[in-house]
């Protein structure tokens, strides 16, 4: 049996750099009163630019997008929307808040994304929209959906959450049907912990979104409403953090596909087992690196889930079809194998933007011994296995609280009750039990009080230094050229002034 970690490896992640940090700073402090909308249309500018569309406008959720490009366009009861079986249910919802009805079709074999020749099936009379959802980042077949709806008379709202950075011949997503909607949700590949955005290159649309969405006012009666609004707007201080995102998106999406390239070269050779599409013409932002498992592989997706979260790795099932949930299940007009087959046999492994090789490594040997039975080598390597050797090993550390442990630098902090008792064995056991090369020591002064003060003293540094034989005892091998030279672990204390 391989090693478990004692931490669990979780399914998504997001990259946050300094920029965005500063970025959320700056209007907490200063986005205020004439500048309450500075970075919101910063942001809104950033997600034209990039996408190439003419017009954007901020949400709280890619839901509330949604529910706004439908109200958009007077989606109301007696009407249908088209959209496909595999998908998150929010991409549903707001066809449901309208009071129209939802109508799924299966997804293809080659890309998971709405087929477009089942949709062709499903339209009638009552059809006013299709939304086609670019599923796990791999943009849908927009080229045949678009010619569809031209020749029905119908909009294209892409659901393009996940697929921030994903390209379609040359065109990013949410710039390709009539209007599109994006998340930036926590786990999405471009985050400000929640919040969406709107786009349209249509001038019509958008001016009757931007109405609807910021409580339907009069454009020059203050106060005064002709009709009932809807209050989806996003905060500034999201804007502004989003908007360091956005500036950072195809560093955010390089790493992703970093990601995905590492579990392509870990699980090569598995019979049976298949990754993510990339269809040609295809950039896919890999959101969820998605394992299918073929009909050689004697178990499905939910076996193999039960077993990866034994061994400390957090996975989540496909999709669920929207048909085989309760509030949707009359909504089925013909069998949706496809949708049915991918949830029952794929599912999402751990894909965050800042996973590291030592993770993905681990991963997927986990995952190759649950699929084959196979033992490997010990796959806790690197920084996971400082980071274990810490855990192991810190509570027997009575009295010492380690702070913002850093595994890939082995830099850390840490606060002492009583500085009495940092003597040199202790610190040399802190070295060899947990490994940090570099400790930022602080005493706590008033430990008894509600908010004990604490005091920085300085730096306990561990460094390999050459060692040679003078008499009985070992000193440093500085300027001498020859000598029995020792490796030895040396501990260096800085001091503060």
């Amino acid at each position: 049996m391989l090693d478990v970690l004692s931490k669990p490896i979780l399914v998504s992640g997001s990259s946050v750099s300094p920029l965005e940090v500063w970025y959320a700073a700056d209007a907490a402090l200063t986005g205020w009163n004439e500048k309450c909308f500075d970075y919101l249309k910063h942001f809104e500018e950033a997600v034209c630019k990039t996408l190439g569309v003419k017009y954007a406008i901020a949400t709280p959720s890619c839901t509330a997008a949604l529910h706004l490009a439908l109200l958009t366009i007077g989606v109301g009861p007696g009407d249908e929307v088209i959209l496909p079986d595999s998908t998150w249910v929010a991409s549903a919802n707001p066809v449901a808040y309208t009071g129209a009805t939802p109508v799924f079709v299966d997804v293809c074999e080659d890309d998971w994304t709405m087929d477009p020749e089942a949709v062709r099936r499903a339209v009638t009379p009552k059809t006013k929209a299709i939304i086609p959802v670019h599923l796990y980042g791999h943009p849908c077949k927009m080229d045949e959906i678009n010619a569809i709806a031209r020749e029905f008379s119908l909009y294209v709202i892409e659901d393009a959450a996940e697929s921030m950075g994903s390209l379609y011949h040359g065109r990013h997503t949410g710039a390709l049907g009539d209007m599109g909607c994006f998340s930036f949700h926590g786990s999405k590949t471009v985050v400000m912990g929640e919040g969406g955005v709107f786009t349209t290159n249509d001038e019509r649309l958008y001016a009757r979104a931007r109405f609807l969405g910021d409580q339907a006012k009069h454009p020059t009666i203050r106060f005064y409403n002709e009709e009932v609004g809807y209050k989806f707007r996003l905060s500034n201080l999201q804007a502004a953090f989003g908007l360091g995102q956005m500036e950072r998106l195809e560093e955010i999406v390089a790493k992703k596909r970093q990601v995905f390239r590492w579990y392509q070269e870990e699980l090569a050779g598995i019979e049976g087992l298949t990754l993510n599409p990339e269809l040609p013409g295809i950039r896919n932002n890999f959101w969820m690196v998605t394992p299918v498992l073929g009909p050689e592989i004697p178990m499905d997706a939910a076996r193999v889930l039960s077993q990866m979260e034994q061994r400390a790795v957090s996975p989540r099932p496909f999709f669920y079809p929207c048909t085989d949930l309760p509030i949707y299940q009359s909504c089925r007009r013909e069998p949706t194998p496809v949708a049915h087959r991918l949830h029952e046999r794929a599912f999402n492994l751990p894909s965050g933007a800042e996973m590291t090789w030592e993770e993905v490594r681990y991963v997927c040997a986990h995952l190759r011994q649950v699929l084959t039975g196979r033992e490997e080598a010990n796959p806790i390597t690197g920084w996971l296995a400082r980071r274990e050797k810490f855990l192991r090993a810190k509570d027997s550390f009575p009295g010492v609280e380690f702070v913002n442990p850093d595994f890939k630098t082995m830099d850390c902090e840490i606060v002492v009750e009583d500085i009495g008792r940092l003597t040199g064995k202790l610190v040399e056991e802190l070295h060899q039990k947990c490994g940090f090369r570099r400790l930022l020591v602080r005493e706590i002064l008033q430990p008894d009080g509600e908010n004990p003060k604490l005091k920085q003293l300085g730096f306990l540094e561990q460094q390999r230094v050459p060692m040679t034989w003078a008499g009985e005892r070992c000193i440093p091998l500085l300027l001498q050229p020859y000598g029995e030279v020792r490796a030895y672990e040396a501990v260096f204390a800085k001091n503060f002034p």
